[in-house]
């Protein structure tokens, strides 16, 4: 989600999603995001481009006792698969309130929507705490890609981080990669996939259709 206010610019989603949530427009502004992000992912699969596309939820939404099954029915209605879906949550939001948000996530699970627990390692983060979650991603927080290149001991927590959500079974995504030298020491951690201003800046659904066409195209020439 992106703002552009008629006199004040730009203005970044750290900015007003806390606003939205203290004036509990969370629910309303989750469901208007993933009507369009699921619409979004329905139009590119007609147009033959299969992209999982990541939705960021609030605790707010995992307490709603059918936030699982309306996630499912918007699925339904636009006919998309439910695996092309996938929910990032906070250690935080789940911590709120631990039973009812395991409800929640064992129920859009259960449904084929794949989960992600988003900003790994600046909560509660724990073996048994990522145990108890039916998550399949683990995105690790960006604080901690600031200084990879230059902090041994930074590398060696990455690389303690990635192994250890590996070895339970999760996908494991790094978040705020910035410049190639981070990139290549987040490769060498054996992290299967990274997000970053490196790769590109946040752009609209049919500025990424062009990025993606000569991003391929960049490729295909080397």
């Amino acid at each position: 989600m992106r703002w552009t206010h008629p006199t004040l610019g730009p203005v970044s989603p750290g900015e007003f999603i806390p606003l939205i949530e203290r004036m509990a427009l969370a629910t309303p502004a989750t469901a208007w995001v993933l009507e369009t992000a699921i619409s979004q992912i329905a139009h590119w699969r007609g147009a033959g481009i299969d992209l999982v596309v990541s939705v960021n939820i609030s605790s707010t939404n995992l307490h709603e006792q059918d936030f699982a099954f309306r996630v499912s029915k918007v699925l339904e209605r636009h006919g998309v698969p439910a695996e092309w879906l996938e929910l990032e949550v906070t250690e935080t939001a789940v911590m709120t309130d631990t039973a009812q948000a395991l409800v929640q996530l064992n129920e859009l699970a259960a449904a084929g929507i794949r989960l992600a627990i988003d900003d790994f390692g600046t909560g509660y983060s724990s073996l048994a705490y990522l145990q108890r979650l039916p998550v399949h991603v683990v995105k690790i927080d960006r604080a901690f890609m600031i200084d990879l290149d230059v902090d041994p001991r930074q590398l060696s927590l990455v690389t303690m981080m990635v192994a250890m959500a590996k070895h339970l079974g999760h996908r494991v995504v790094a978040e705020g990669v910035e410049t190639l030298a981070v990139l290549k020491l987040v490769q060498a951690t054996d992290c299967d996939e990274a997000q970053g201003y490196h790769f590109a800046r946040p752009m609209a659904a049919d500025e990424l259709v062009y990025w993606i066409d000569s991003d391929l195209l960049n490729l295909s020439s080397c």
